[in-house]
C-alpha cells in the first residue's frame, strides 16, 4: 500500500480507486459487430448493433439472450456514473487493513465492502435477499492516462446458508475504436454443478455514426 494511502479518509480511498476504473462518455454512441459465441462445443455467429449502451443481437433464439445479457454486463459497467451519485451518496468508514488492501464498508442496501489496494479495488462484496457474492478483480488492463479496465476477475457466489453455490472466472479483452475501449472477447468458466465454458467475441467493430 503506498505510504499515506491508509490515513486517507474512506470516502476519498474509493473514490480515487473507482475513478480510475476506465468508464465510456454519457454520449457514446454504440458500435455494429459481428459476434462470434461459443456454448457447449458449438460456434455460433451473428450480428449485434449497440445503442448507447443497450445491445440488441441477431442470432439464434436460444442463446441470443445469453449474448444480450453478457453485452449488457460489459457496457453497463462502463457507463459514467459521477462517485456522489453512485457509492459516494452511502455514508461509508475503514473497517480494517489486510493483504488484500483496506476494508471499505457501506450503509447501502447491500450491505457492501469493497476492498482497496495500491490505489485499485480488489475485491467487492454485496448481500442480495437470496444470498451474497464477492468479485475478485486479479488483474487489470492499462489504458491512456493510466486508466484501468478489469482484464480477470472471480466472482464467487453463496447461498443463503453462506455455502458456496457457483463459482465464475472471467477474462475480458478491449480493443480500441475510434476514441472508445470497446469490449473485444469475454471468456467465461463456470463451476456449479459441473463445469461450464462460454466465449463472446466481437468482430469487425466499428462506432455507429
Amino acid at each position: 500500500m503506498p505510504e499515506g494511502e491508509e490515513r486517507l479518509p474512506a470516502w476519498v480511498l474509493l473514490q480515487r480507486a473507482r475513478e480510475r476504473v476506465y468508464t465510456l462518455p454519457p454520449d457514446f454512441p454504440g458500435f455494429r459487430a459481428r459476434v462470434a459465441f461459443f456454448r457447449r462445443g458449438v460456434w455460433h455467429w451473428g450480428y449485434a448493433v449497440v445503442q448507447g449502451f443497450t445491445p440488441r443481437v441477431e442470432l439464434l433464439e436460444d442463446v441470443r439472450n445469453e449474448v444480450e445479457r453478457e453485452l449488457a454486463s460489459l457496457l453497463g459497467h462502463r457507463r459514467p456514473v459521477p462517485f456522489p451519485e453512485g457509492e459516494g451518496r452511502y455514508p461509508m468508514r475503514l473497517v480494517e487493513e489486510g493483504p488484500l488492501g483496506t476494508v471499505i464498508a457501506l450503509e447501502d442496501p447491500y450491505r457492501s465492502r469493497i476492498w482497496v489496494r495500491q490505489g485499485r479495488l480488489s475485491l467487492i462484496e454485496r448481500h442480495l435477499p437470496e444470498g451474497s457474492f464477492r468479485i475478485h478483480l486479479e488483474d487489470w488492463t492499462v489504458v491512456e492516462a493510466e486508466r484501468l479496465l478489469p482484464h480477470r476477475f472471480l466472482v464467487v457466489r453463496r447461498d443463503e446458508a453462506g455455502r458456496i453455490a457457483r463459482v465464475e472466472r472471467y477474462r475480458d479483452t478491449y480493443r480500441r475504436v475510434g476514441p472508445y475501449w470497446v469490449p473485444q472477447e469475454r471468456e467465461v468458466v463456470v463451476e456449479a454443478e459441473g463445469t461450464e465454458g462460454v466465449v463472446l467475441r466481437l468482430e469487425d467493430m466499428e462506432v455507429v455514426a
